[in-house]
């Protein structure tokens, strides 16, 4: 893929699951300015920035670089596209879409501490 493409697809993918690019940079802990460079081709992320960004859009690394994909709505891939009940990440409210792209983000040990952190403010077991 080349780096105009790849820039074309960050954009893309950024753009059809409603986020700002302030909003990825900060779940990237980057400026605006290194994201926005990323999008217009200035500087090409690294492989562990992209697979980060793979996370955030819920779609293989390999999906990201290759030319063939397409730019698709974020989905939950543990339940799959078959519910219609689902709300897309552009639905959520900016508040919801960081919360969704930190907790994509993160390591399994963090999704485990923020979704017990979760679990312990609404009060909820697991």
């Amino acid at each position: 893929m080349t780096n105009k493409k790849l820039c074309e697809k960050l954009r893309t993918l950024r753009e059809n699951n409603g986020f700002k690019q302030m909003e990825i940079a900060k779940i990237l802990n980057c400026s605006r300015s290194t994201y926005t460079y990323y999008e217009t081709g200035k500087t090409t992320p690294s492989i562990s920035v992209l697979k980060l960004l793979a996370k955030i859009y819920n779609v293989s690394l390999m999906e990201l670089l290759m030319d063939e994909s397409e730019a698709g709505q974020l989905r939950d891939s543990s339940r799959g596209d078959s519910f219609d009940h689902i709300k897309y990440i552009y639905d959520l409210s900016a508040d919801e879409r960081m919360l969704v792209g930190v907790f994509r983000s993160a390591s399994p040990e963090e999704q485990e501490q923020i979704l017990q952190s979760a679990n312990d403010i609404c009060g909820l077991k697991k």
